[in-house]
């Protein structure tokens, strides 16, 4: 059997291939280092504690005034039929 070892081809430069064969796009450093521009510095747990906090509150505060509705309108409904 005649195999040859890879990257064993004559017209790639061994001194300019990495060790384990050329990379795929994507795989190696950044050119510039450090996080893209797009990504911002995190949100402060003060920020989403706050908010879901608020947005709990707010619900409790909604339950209740459709408890008040139902109760209100089924006491209507109810004291109408009793005439």
């Amino acid at each position: 059997m005649n195999q040859q070892p890879p990257n064993t081809d004559p017209e790639i430069d061994q001194s300019k291939t990495p060790p384990f064969g050329p990379r795929p796009p994507g795989a190696g450093s950044p050119i510039q280092p450090g996080p893209p521009l797009s990504v911002q510095a995190p949100i402060r747990d003060i920020t989403i504690n706050r908010t879901a906090v608020s947005l709990l509150v707010g619900g409790v505060i909604l339950l209740i005034i459709v408890v008040l509705i139902i109760v209100v309108v089924l006491g209507v409904v109810h004291g109408s039929n009793n005439r």
